[in-house]
């Protein structure tokens, strides 16, 4: 059966081997994401606002 898993299993990572990842932001971008985040559910909201209100008053857009 180990012939099986090579062939099957080769290519798949091992994971962390138990070990868990460090809380917080990659280091390598500084937080980044964090604010990428934040300003696309900020542009989100305004759209989603814009949105409504064209549909309860289209004759002012």
């Amino acid at each position: 059966m180990k012939g099986v898993c090579t062939h099957v299993c080769g290519r798949v990572h091992g994971g962390h081997r138990g070990r868990l990842r460090p809380v917080g932001p990659h280091p390598a971008r500084g937080g980044a994401t964090v604010t990428e985040n934040i300003i696309g559910l900020v542009l989100g909201i305004l759209i989603a606002v814009y949105l409504v209100a064209a549909l309860l008053a289209p004759e002012r857009f």
